[in-house]
């Protein structure tokens, strides 16, 4: 049987468990206090503290008012710790499926940014900037008229430069190889894909060189043609002149040929 003194204990003991468990609810921060650590966080540079504290956001507080800036600064900061996939993914959640509207042309900007980010080097396979091509052309589709519209332009066809001398430099390497057909197609992807790019008209000396070399003059004349026309201020013209008249001089050749 239990003693009363021994029941006052108990009962002065849950107490001060409700007490304690009531001031720590007391002292819980608000979805907006969190925020306010979190951006704190993020301004001094701490970016995976920055990170925690947003993330507590979205998961303890789903539907509070800020919880789309959590997952976009929970983005930017990844971003700024380059870790682009995964920023990436931040900035998509806000544009599919965010409930700020205010905040999906900037989580936009910065989905594409983070492809652009991914591009590689010119040697290496160009598959992540042709999704960062993609993603910035439809920024700009969709956003017109944002401020930064005009920038990523400049990156669009800064990546689309660097597809071009993706393909002219594997034409050159097969034109080392002696492998003209090889050559032939990677000079004309960058004739025709890439017209708009500072390589073209490299590109386009190339395929008549290849194409005199394959004997194929009757497409070499038309492409000597085009390039006069297309390219008068290309500093390959006296290249191309020459080409025209290494044609001239193989067909009086093969015309004089028994």
């Amino acid at each position: 049987m239990t003693s009363p003194f021994r029941t006052s204990l108990i009962l002065c003991a849950l107490v001060l468990l409700s007490a304690c468990a009531s001031t720590e609810v007391t002292d819980t921060p608000t979805a907006e206090q969190r925020f306010a650590m979190g951006m704190q966080e993020y301004q001094d540079d701490n970016w995976l503290e920055a990170i925690n504290e947003f993330e507590i956001i979205r998961l303890q507080y789903p539907g509070s008012a800020v919880a789309d800036s959590a997952r976009y600064f929970t983005g930017m900061s990844r971003f700024n710790r380059e870790e682009y996939l995964l920023a990436s993914y931040e900035f998509n959640r806000l544009v599919t499926g965010g409930r700020s509207g205010d905040m999906a042309d900037e989580a936009y900007y910065m989905y594409a940014q983070c492809y652009y980010e991914m591009s590689p080097k010119v040697q290496l396979d160009q598959t992540a900037t042709e999704r960062a091509i993609d993603a910035l052309q439809s920024f700009v589709e969709a956003y017109p008229k944002h401020p930064k519209a005009a920038e990523v332009e400049k990156q669009v066809l800064e990546l689309v430069n660097k597809l071009a001398d993706k393909e002219y430099e594997t034409a050159v390497l097969y034109e080392k190889m002696e492998n003209r057909s090889a050559a032939l197609i990677y000079y004309g992807t960058v004739v025709d894909r890439y017209y708009n790019t500072y390589v073209v008209d490299d590109a386009h000396a190339g395929k008549i060189r290849m194409l005199l070399a394959l004997k194929r003059f009757d497409e070499a004349e038309s492409s000597i043609a085009e390039f006069l026309e297309k390219y008068k201020e290309s500093p390959y013209r006296d290249d191309v002149l020459g080409y025209r008249d290494d044609l001239l001089d193989a067909r009086a050749s093969n015309d004089s040929a028994p």
